[in-house]
């Protein structure tokens, strides 16, 4: 039986392995001084040089100068010397200055003694995806200067935020890691079928982006435009959602200041029948404004009907339908008929469930309908004065 045949390497095993190593490695060969006995191909096509540039040159001039005077250098040529093995990814310069990243292993050759005799150095060039792994890294820490970021789990758990977020929301990162994303959320939209929608569809790796009404630590409105981001692995799979977020709350509470000032036009559209389209917030300063409005159109136009569009308010809660029944009754009691137009099945619900009395005020869902009301009672009324 052969040597092969018992698992013996031999020299021409291992000629064949460096030879293999040529071909795909940049290889140097240099003293334990670090001077250079020689190099490969690749290499020299690497670094610009010709090998008779570098033959009996040191080490160093592959090295920023700085670095090549520097104690940590010198130490570094002591420990090969002395046989220890470095590996790692080292920055050195070309032949015209520029900067070459190499992940690299430097590895002392010992002889029978086991005394090093020379050092050879295999290396890849990884220039390019540092370059890229810099401008990546440039980009996040230029997005965590401008941004609010936070990292949740595929569930919702918050992993990390950065500064911009904890100072936003008054948190300290440790109040916060481990917990779900619906600390920052009302507990009303928390705990709604579209708020689990919501999750399921970032776990799924859909992105979703807008303005967003979250909650601080003292339980304050803040306003984000903001961008749930799922990220994925090598294989495609979402494993965690990434959020940029701006503060927009002062911008929401200035739109919010100017929709309650918003004047609230009454206008007359039709012999007798004025039209009132009410948008935005409507809180008891606005509800006295278009009461005052109304009321003052009724008389001046002898108007006998009156139509209150409320397509166009975001939220009727408690508080707003009772200010929207108060304007209606108001009018009902200078005589006029009052029609509501623009209730939603949500707010259909909403008076019922508050039991608020509509007396003889009508309602419907479209304008169209109004209309069709006001104007045959306009007809109606004629005929009764023909």
């Amino acid at each position: 039986m052969n040597d092969a045949d018992m698992g013996t390497v031999t020299f021409s095993d291992l000629s064949a392995v460096y030879q293999a190593l040529d071909r795909v490695q940049a290889i140097i060969q240099l003293g334990l001084d670090g001077t250079v006995i020689t190099a490969n191909e690749n290499f020299l096509r690497i670094f610009g040089y010709e090998l008779e540039e570098i033959v009996g040159k040191h080490h160093r001039i592959f090295c920023e100068p700085s670095y090549a005077e520097s104690p940590e250098y010198a130490e570094f040529w002591q420990k090969l010397g002395r046989g220890e093995y470095h590996s790692a990814e080292f920055k050195r310069l070309g032949k015209g200055g520029e900067a070459i990243w190499l992940r690299a292993s430097y590895n002392p050759v010992l002889d029978q003694d086991g005394k090093p005799v020379k050092i050879v150095k295999f290396a890849t060039d990884v220039t390019a995806t540092r370059l890229r792994n810099a401008e990546y890294e440039g980009m996040v820490a230029a997005i965590n200067r401008a941004q609010a970021v936070i990292d949740f789990e595929l569930d919702g758990t918050v992993i990390s935020a950065n500064e911009n977020f904890l100072r936003i929301f008054g948190y300290e990162l440790d109040e916060i890691v481990g917990r779900h994303h619906r600390i920052f959320c009302e507990p009303g939209y928390a705990e709604s079928v579209e708020y689990a929608e919501f999750w399921q569809r970032l776990g799924k790796g859909e992105y979703d982006a807008g303005e967003f009404k979250r909650i601080d630590k003292n339980g304050a409105e803040v306003w984000l435009q903001a961008s749930y981001n799922p990220i994925f692995d090598m294989d495609g799979k979402p494993f965690k959602v990434v959020k940029f977020a701006s503060d927009i709350t002062g911008e929401v509470e200035k739109r919010s200041l100017a929709l309650l000032e918003m004047s609230t036009p009454v206008t007359k559209i039709w012999d007798g029948v004025l039209f009132a389209p009410i948008v935005g917030i409507v809180d008891s300063k606005r509800s006295h404004d278009i009461m005052h409005k109304a009321l003052d159109s009724i008389i001046d136009n002898r108007a006998h009907t009156l139509m209150l569009d409320i397509g166009g308010v975001g939220v009727v809660d408690t508080a707003v339908a009772n200010h929207l029944i108060k304007i209606a009754k108001a009018a009902v009691l200078m005589g006029c008929k009052t029609i509501i137009s623009g209730i939603s099945p949500p707010i259909a619900q909403t008076i019922v469930e508050l039991g608020l009395e509509l007396g003889s005020i009508h309602t419907t869902s479209t304008i169209e309908s109004a209309l069709r009301d006001a104007i045959n009672r306009a007809d109606t009324s004629e005929g009764r004065l023909a």
